[in-house]
């Protein structure tokens, strides 16, 4: 009997001591959750309003229930896919920063567990337009594009200046067709040097053959004629 108060008094200090730790936000479990919030994942989808102004949607993936999100003074808890949409309208242009926390049901709750930062860019609403066709390549008419580009009419200017540029890039050359057949004859002499080599060795050859024997049979006539002629 003796030894039982003994037991009992062991387990009523050894109980509390055990529920306290458990709810104490170890360095192990704190570092298991940063590994868990390292693998979440955001992911961003362009959008338009009943206006046509463009904004963005954040989903965000792998987010288990033991996290928690705090972003804009929203928190948001985990669903049971781990994945889910973050209700706010973001604009293009800008870099965000969404914290994650220990979650309600663990020892760290609360406790600030890991950072991830999304830079969103800049969706080029005068890409849409029609005076964009054939001039894709022109920044202010790409999809997306850093910098503030202003009103219209200066959009309009803008291209305007490019188009210029464009035309002093490209003169007109009445030749260009000429010059091109001369470029592919030489082009394709060169490429089919080993044919074509002998083959002109062999006319320059026979040229010179022919000449040759040209002058040769003048000059027998010559010394013909002139033996005719002595007494």
């Amino acid at each position: 009997m003796k030894y039982l108060r003994y037991f009992v008094f062991l387990l009523l200090l050894l109980i509390p001591f055990n529920v306290k730790a458990a709810n104490i936000c170890t360095a192990n479990k704190y570092n298991a959750l940063k590994a868990k919030a390292f693998k979440i994942e955001l992911s961003y989808e362009l959008k338009f309003d009943e206006k046509h102004n463009p904004y963005f949607e954040i989903t965000v993936m792998n987010m288990t229930e033991d996290l928690i999100l705090k972003f804009n003074s929203t928190i948001y808890e985990a669903k049971e896919n781990g994945t889910f949409v973050i209700n706010t309208k973001l604009q293009g242009g800008n870099t965000y920063k969404f914290n994650f926390y220990g979650g309600y049901n663990n020892a760290c709750v609360e406790q600030f567990i890991y950072s991830k930062s999304l830079t969103l860019p800049r969706y080029n609403i005068f890409s849409e337009r029609e005076e964009c066709i054939e001039y894709e390549d022109f920044p202010l008419c790409r999809k997306w594009y850093s910098k503030e580009i202003g009103s219209e009419t200066e959009f309009l200017d803008a291209l305007e200046e490019y188009k210029k540029t464009l035309e002093k890039k490209e003169p007109i050359d009445l030749d260009t067709d000429e010059k091109g057949l001369f470029d592919k004859l030489i082009e394709f002499y060169q490429n089919n040097l080993i044919i074509t080599l002998p083959i002109t060795l062999a006319i320059v050859g026979g040229a010179l053959y022919y000449v040759a024997r040209k002058v040769i049979k003048k000059k027998k006539r010559v010394k013909i004629r002139d033996d005719e002629f002595k007494l």
